[in-house]
């Protein structure tokens, strides 16, 4: 079951960042907008599709009552504030020698790690706030 949710992960993970990379390829290339200002956008749209696809898909949470989701949210929210402004440093600090291709892959591909043990452990818990009582 784990080889099973860590396989959904990454294509998960890899389909969102499909999505996201064409979205910051339209707007950075194809709009002209600056690598910081097409990252700050195209971020939220990856975000958005990888929440939906990593709750449903990979962890197999299909909890929808009001509390429950909050939780998630609010848990979610942290996390992708921590995530955009890794993003958003990373990128101010490194575009002048990387591509903003580059540098928002490292970025995703370093998050990887950390945002699979938030999914994991306190995200997409059956009972997100529950604490362990083991």
């Amino acid at each position: 079951m784990l080889k099973n949710r860590i396989i959904r992960y990454l294509v998960v993970g890899v389909s969102a960042y499909a999505l996201e990379m064409a979205v910051l390829f339209g707007l950075h290339d194809g709009v002209g907008l600056s690598p910081v200002e097409s990252v700050a956008i195209s971020f939220w749209f990856g975000l958005v599709i990888a929440f939906a696809l990593q709750k449903f898909i990979t962890f197999e949470n299909h909890e929808k009552g009001i509390h429950i989701l909050g939780a998630q949210i609010a848990i979610y929210a942290c996390l992708v504030t921590f995530n955009y402004l890794v993003t958003i440093l990373a990128v101010k600090h490194f575009s002048t020698s990387y591509s903003v291709f580059e540098i928002r892959t490292a970025v995703i591909a370093i998050g990887t790690i950390w945002n699979y043990v938030v999914y994991r452990n306190w995200l997409f818990k059956t009972k997100p706030l529950e604490l362990d009582k083991t």
